[in-house]
């Protein structure tokens, strides 16, 4: 579904560059959930960034379903981006004058209103807990019920991939137990496909793969007790 091939990506702060990716190279295959971590500034979101088709890789390549993304122009990559790619933000994004239910149907417009869409809506905020609190505004929320919306907007158009940085970071321990089990029934029932940065290790058991990021550079463990053994320190 997802091929990277020796991406990087470089920023420039000031004089000087960073080197956010150095080098990755990722097959990621359909029904695949995949978890990432790493300590910040170790270039984990600009590596979900740039598998989304929000940024582009300084050099390398991405492909998507076989299709080079740097051959598309910018109302197709919206495009796929809308059709294919679900999208959580650690930062929420969500927009301060609209409600719960209306951010969650940002991604359907401009036939947002339709009926099976508000009824789709509804249904994603009452399966992450937030049914009574569809009218609030972002800024009547909680940071995580704040998160919450963001999750219910990004699986509204039925994605294939689902992108998440730090899906349960804001939640507590109940709620964050509801999400990952959505998430593992859209992987499970669905066959949809989970790139997830997260530091949290109830992830860790329904993974398919599992990698580290360090210093711009991507690492796969194979066994379990390894991978436990570095989130852990």
């Amino acid at each position: 579904m997802i091929r990277c091939e020796n991406v990087t990506k470089d920023y420039k702060l000031g004089k000087t560059i960073v080197h956010a990716l150095k080098g990755v190279s990722l097959k990621i295959k359909k029904g695949d959930f995949v978890i990432i971590v790493g300590p910040s500034g170790s270039g984990k979101s600009t590596l979900l960034h740039v598998l989304g088709a929000l940024d582009k890789p300084t050099s390398g390549k991405v492909y998507i379903d076989g299709k080079d993304i740097s051959l598309m122009n910018d109302e197709q990559l919206a495009l796929l981006r809308r059709k294919k790619i679900g999208f959580i933000f650690q930062t929420f994004n969500l927009i301060p004058t609209l409600n719960a239910l209306e951010n969650v149907l940002i991604p359907t417009f401009p036939v947002g209103e339709r009926h099976e869409f508000v009824e789709k809506a509804v249904k994603l905020l009452t399966e992450v807990g937030l049914k009574h609190r569809m009218l609030h505004k972002p800024d009547e929320l909680s940071g995580g019920e704040r998160q919450r919306v963001a999750i219910a907007r990004a699986l509204i158009n039925d994605p294939e991939l689902v992108l998440a940085d730090e899906p349960t970071g804001n939640l507590d321990s109940v709620t964050g137990e509801k999400v990952v089990f959505l998430m593992r029934k859209l992987m499970e029932e669905e066959g949809k496909t989970f790139v997830v940065v997260t530091h949290d290790p109830s992830l860790l058991e329904f993974a398919t793969r599992k990698f580290a990021l360090k210093d711009g550079k991507l690492y796969e463990f194979k066994k379990n007790h390894e991978f436990r053994k570095y989130i852990e320190g």
